[in-house]
């Protein structure tokens, strides 16, 4: 997937998504999108995934449609599972594939489930039980600096130093990389919490009078 590509795609403005991008895919195409003006937002089916769908679009379109699909395949060993449906899907088709005592959750494309019932796999939309359950909020809030640790902690709503605790251990994920405290998320950015969730930081609205800064944030669980 040649990733300037979708971005001269989109400069024309237009509504244009990528595949399912690894962590360093998605940070090129945030690069990329910054440089040229456009309005980039992530998908990944599942909540906190790693593999996540970018969609470029001009900033005056106010939002855009989630272009993923979860799927189910029952009764399936997850090992094999996962290698079936990279065999039947391309690369950027299929995202994060998760496993359930009773059969394997996966996040693609919406135009995948064809192509999966044409390679014999029967993928349906998961049962009542084992659909992925979502809280997300979004919240507009003041943070004194955008260091990871103060922006984690306010918008998982725990304490920073219990947060920062688990930037130590290892447990928070930056732009495909373990985070240290110190990091500052930009604009797009997500932090991904070892069980807490995901983190987007959308947009800085500003700053505040005494120097602090107004951010829209996504927090996703």
């Amino acid at each position: 997937m040649n990733l300037e590509d979708l971005v001269k795609k989109a400069r024309g403005g237009r509504v244009v998504a990528s595949g399912f991008l690894n962590p360093k895919e998605q940070e090129a195409l945030h690069a990329l999108a910054a440089r040229e003006g456009l309005a980039l937002a992530w998908f990944g089916g599942l909540p906190a995934a790693e593999r996540r769908l970018g969609v470029l679009h001009p900033p005056e379109v106010p939002a855009v449609n989630d272009p993923t699909w979860v799927g189910w395949l029952a009764d399936e060993d997850p090992e094999q599972a996962a290698a079936r449906l990279r065999r039947a899907l391309d690369t950027g088709e299929l995202g994060d594939v998760r496993s359930r005592p009773e059969g394997v959750l996966f996040a693609a494309t919406r135009a995948a489930q064809a192509r999966l019932a044409a390679a014999g796999l029967a993928a349906v939309d998961p049962p009542e039980a084992h659909r992925p359950r979502r809280r997300r909020k979004t919240r507009t809030l003041v943070v004194p600096s955008l260091r990871v640790d103060v922006v984690g902690a306010k918008g998982f709503g725990v304490s920073r130093s219990y947060f920062a605790k688990g930037v130590k251990a290892g447990k928070v994920r930056l732009r495909g990389h373990v985070a240290d405290a110190k990091d500052e998320v930009r604009e797009g950015d997500t932090l991904i919490a070892e069980g807490l969730g995901q983190v987007t930081l959308v947009r800085v609205v500003g700053r505040t009078t005494r120097g602090n800064y107004k951010v829209e944030l996504t927090s996703e669980r």
